[in-house]
């Protein structure tokens, strides 16, 4: 049984180098995967130098078809028995003993996924504070991005993978948390409180924030019916408008944009603590 880290990247060599960064770094010797289009430049350069140093053990070829496709694709080359734990270029662990944590939680497991927290990175690379587990995982939560999980952030068995079917590829941005809810529905994953990984924003995700709004709409639509309709559409109307003024802040007041989230972030983790009985006056 072992954790496969398996990271897609495509034309994207300073977020390669902080995941290589960061699989180097970690107290345990890391079985890192990689999945990269076979072309000239300089990130399969930089490949190819991971290759020849022995720090990847396997490249799998992307031919193009979207990063889902391509954790696809990379999944179904891993024994059943392993684990498979997504970290795509930029990603990083949370800390020097994060695989081996994941590792050990792992092997002793009678669940097939294991979900915990993250750390929250700006575009910039700055850290701007923590999100932290559920106390169990919400499908209702998750779909209305309330007290969620991110795929960063789990780690799933192998077979369990290949039973899901993997990811849904007709959704852009939000295939991964349509996939956590279907797990959800089989196996209740085990829950760790300990964050485990670092999301740095700016990718598609953050890019493309209104396909993903209208992806989660559809989601709660197929998940939920008409139990939340009204309340589905409410949301989803808020977050368009939400969506757009993040968006223009960000394009002209990117350090105002940081301060607020790590603000909200700080007041988050104080509630928490505070309901814990675990606030320090």
């Amino acid at each position: 049984m072992r954790v496969v880290v398996i990271t897609v990247v495509k034309d994207d060599l300073v977020g390669l180098i902080r995941t290589e960064k960061s699989i180097q770094t970690q107290s345990a010797q890391v079985s890192w995967v990689l999945v990269t289009p076979t072309d000239s430049s300089v990130t399969h350069s930089h490949v190819q130098e991971l290759i020849a140093k022995g720090i990847v053990e396997e490249v799998i070829q992307d031919f193009g078809d979207g990063v889902y496709n391509a954790m696809n694709i990379a999944f179904q080359r891993i024994n059943p028995n392993d684990w498979i734990w997504f970290l795509n270029a930029g990603d990083e662990f949370a800390s020097c003993d994060s695989y081996a944590l994941i590792s050990d939680v792992a092997s002793k497991s009678p669940r097939r996924w294991i979900y915990g927290g993250h750390f929250l990175g700006s575009e910039q690379g700055q850290i701007l504070g923590r999100v932290l587990t559920p106390k169990r995982f919400s499908a209702r939560n998750q779909l209305f991005a309330r007290k969620y999980v991110s795929h960063q952030s789990t780690v799933f068995r192998q077979d369990f993978l290949s039973e899901l079917k993997g990811f849904r590829t007709e959704f852009k941005i939000a295939a991964d948390w349509d996939l956590l809810v279907r797990a959800s529905r089989v196996d209740e994953g085990e829950r760790i409180p300990e964050i485990i990984s670092v999301f740095y924003m700016g990718g598609v995700s953050t890019v493309e924030r209104q396909i993903g709004n209208s992806e989660l709409l559809k989601l709660r639509n197929e998940f939920f019916g008409d139990r939340y309709r009204i309340q589905s559409y409410y949301w989803y109307s808020y977050r368009w408008v939400r969506n757009n003024t993040v968006q223009l802040v960000e394009r002209k007041h990117p350090e105002t944009a940081n301060r607020i989230r790590k603000i909200r972030l700080l007041l988050r983790l104080a509630f928490f603590q505070l309901k814990k009985g675990k606030f320090e006056k």
